[in-house]
């Protein structure tokens, strides 16, 4: 039995290695988003996932370095836009709850046009707070 043991915590370990991290370029485009508007933790799992095909919960957490709830919360507003899907599939080895295995719906191109028409009609609502001051002083 402690061989087993011993090959499963192994076998862990590799695939634990194995986990991307963000990189330069995930890590622009998450302070990208941000400055557009998004926060931290949605920022940096959109950009996770828009360089993955996919991605379990596990994979989101180690790569966007964010905790499980922060994942939860992030993919409960990602789905409100229906910018990510969720599927799930069960644990290969032992028992418990299936594993959440995550995609963007929308490509990153997409979000970035939502994002440009939500910052434009803030400007121009700004612009026009501006002059009507203006009017008033």
């Amino acid at each position: 039995m402690k061989g087993i043991d011993l090959y499963l915590e192994v076998d862990n370990l590799m695939k634990e290695s194995s986990i991307q991290v963000m990189g330069e370029h995930e890590h622009e485009i998450a302070e990208l988003l941000q400055d557009l508007g998004l926060p931290k933790i949605i920022s940096r799992t959109i950009s996770c996932l828009s360089s993955m095909e996919e991605m379990t919960s596990r994979e989101l957490e180690a790569a966007a370095d964010v905790r499980q709830p922060e994942v939860s919360a992030a993919m409960r507003v990602l789905r409100a836009n229906d910018w990510v899907s969720v599927r799930e599939e069960k644990k290969k080895i032992g028992k418990g709850r299936p594993v959440k295995i995550y995609r963007l719906n929308t490509p990153l191109l997409e979000i970035v046009k939502v994002l440009e028409e939500v910052n434009a009609t803030s400007n121009i609502d700004s612009m026009n707070d501006i002059k009507r001051l203006r009017e008033l002083a």
